[in-house]
Formats: C-alpha cells, sequence, structure tokens
C-alpha cells in the first residue's frame, strides 16, 4: 500500500513539473511575440522618422547618402546579413582570434587567413 502512495506523489509530482514548464515556456513565447512586435514597431516609427529627414535633407540640398545607408541599415548594427526571423537584426561577427574584432563586410587577406587556420568546416561535417 505504501508504495502505491509514493508512486502517486512521484506521478504528481512529475505531472506537476511537466505542467509548470509548459506554463514557462508558453510565457516566454508570449514574452517574445511581444518583444517582437515592439521591435516591429519601434522599426516602423524610426522609418517613417528617417524618411521626414531624408526628405528634408534633399529639400535643404543636404548629400542624403549617409541618411540612406543608415536607415536600411537593419537593427543591430553588425556587418552580417539581416535574419529575417529575428526582428529584422543584422548582427556582429567577431574575428576567431585573440583580438576579436568586428569582421569587415567584405573578404580581406586577413579574413581569409582567419579562415584558413580555423577547423569549422570539419567539425560541422561540410564535405567541400
Amino acid at each position: 500500500m505504501e508504495e502505491l502512495e509514493v508512486q502517486s506523489i512521484l506521478q504528481q509530482q512529475a505531472a506537476d513539473r511537466a505542467k509548470k514548464f509548459q506554463m514557462e515556456r508558453h510565457s516566454e513565447l508570449e514574452a517574445d511575440k511581444r518583444s517582437a512586435q515592439m521591435v516591429k514597431e519601434e522599426e516602423d516609427e524610426f522609418q517613417r522618422y528617417a524618411d521626414a529627414v531624408i526628405e528634408t535633407a534633399k529639400e535643404r540640398g543636404r548629400p542624403v547618402g549617409p541618411l540612406i545607408k543608415a536607415k536600411n541599415a537593419g537593427a543591430g548594427g553588425g556587418n552580417g546579413p539581416i535574419f529575417e526571423g529575428k526582428s529584422n537584426l543584422r548582427p556582429s561577427y567577431q574575428a576567431n582570434d585573440a583580438y576579436g574584432n568586428q569582421l569587415p563586410r567584405f573578404a580581406n587577406g586577413a579574413a581569409k587567413r582567419v579562415n584558413e587556420l580555423s577547423s569549422t568546416s570539419k567539425r560541422l561535417g561540410f564535405v567541400w
């Protein structure tokens, strides 16, 4: 009889843990959705503001190239590609060396040397 009570208590605890985990996961997903919505609203507001600033600069005969570049850069300030699923973030990629500088947008000699030194393709299982 005592074994059945212990087993029932353990099953109840496991069910409670599973339910708690699901509730936490659901709340995390809801928070992520709210955060993504806020980022989208901020990006829309920034785009409207940037368009107004660019129009004003054009009317005054100012150069608008840097403004257009800043408007279209994407959030994050990095040199990487824009991640569509991650609120249009543009991440920064760090070099694989002791300095950890941000990698440039173009492949120069230093970037090629770093890629030659790293064995990432072997670790990830790529065949080319």
